[in-house]
Order: structure tokens, then C-alpha cells, then sequence
């Protein structure tokens, strides 16, 4: 009788075990497949991020153009008066 018992609960914790182990399972999985989305999400953002300092790197050129080109008249226009 005590046997049965013993036996009956091993049983159940092993049950219990085996159900708990493939629940972890599924959840690493899913955490697994949300981390290789968060690299590729991050990948993508990198990229944007060097195109968009490009960009920058760009408009900061044309600026310095600008600013120079402003000096030019101003200096233009002060000979004219």
C-alpha cells in the first residue's frame, strides 16, 4: 500500500516535471524568436542610423557653402555702397 503511494506520487512529479520542462521549453523559444527579431529590428536601425549621418554629414557640408557663399555677398554689397 505504501508502495502504490510512493509510487502514485513519483508519478505525478514526474508528470508534473515533464509538463513543466516542455512549458520552459515553449517559452525559451518564443523568447529565442523574439530575440532574433530585436537583432534584425536593430540591424535595420544601425543602418538607418549611418545613412542618416551621412545625411547630416551632407547637409553640414552644403551649410558651410552657404555660409560662405552668404560672406561673399555681404562683401560683394559692401563694395557696391
Amino acid at each position: 500500500m505504501t508502495k502504490n503511494i510512493i509510487i502514485g506520487v513519483l508519478s505525478f512529479l514526474i508528470v508534473f516535471f515533464v509538463l513543466f520542462a516542455n512549458i520552459k521549453a515553449s517559452e525559451a523559444e518564443k523568447q529565442s524568436i523574439q530575440a532574433e527579431l530585436n537583432l534584425k529590428l536593430a540591424m535595420e536601425n544601425e543602418t538607418k542610423a549611418k545613412a542618416e549621418q551621412e545625411n547630416a554629414t551632407k547637409a553640414a557640408a552644403q551649410l558651410a557653402i552657404a555660409e560662405q557663399k552668404v560672406e561673399e555677398l555681404k562683401r560683394a554689397l559692401e563694395v557696391c555702397k
